[in-house]
């Protein structure tokens, strides 16, 4: 080795005239990435995906007969539709059913829609 020149600095220069080595990254990907983490850190986080019947749910509380019907009823045609929500929506349903104090027309109601659903998707 030339003296005057520390291992370090001969190593650096060798990779420098030498090229790049393997695993290392070039300018405009460095750019790239750090664009990339620029956006990802200054935009708005997403909210939580919910399903569509989430906010039908809230009808299942009401005393008015006409929106708790409406509600199961949404519930039960979104079941029999869409197959990837029906477990969720008949859990719900049982658990209201099962639910101490609520009205027995509501109870029948809701009984009535789970075998609407069971039997249309045969289950």
């Amino acid at each position: 080795m030339t003296e005057g020149v520390s291992a370090s600095m001969f190593k650096k220069i060798k990779d420098f005239l030498i090229g790049k080595k393997t695993g290392d990254i070039t300018p405009a990907e460095a750019h790239r990435i750090q664009k990339a983490s620029y956006v990802l850190n200054n935009t708005e986080i997403k909210k939580r995906f919910s399903p569509t019947y989430e906010s039908i749910t809230k009808g299942l509380d009401s005393e008015d007969a006409q929106i708790f019907e409406g509600s199961v009823w949404y519930l039960a045609k979104i079941a029999i539709n869409k197959p990837k929500y029906q477990p969720e929506i008949l859990e719900i349903l049982e658990k209201k059913g099962n639910e101490k104090g609520i009205n027995p027309e509501f109870r029948e109601y809701i009984k009535t829609q789970i075998q609407n659903i069971l039997s249309k998707n045969n289950l």
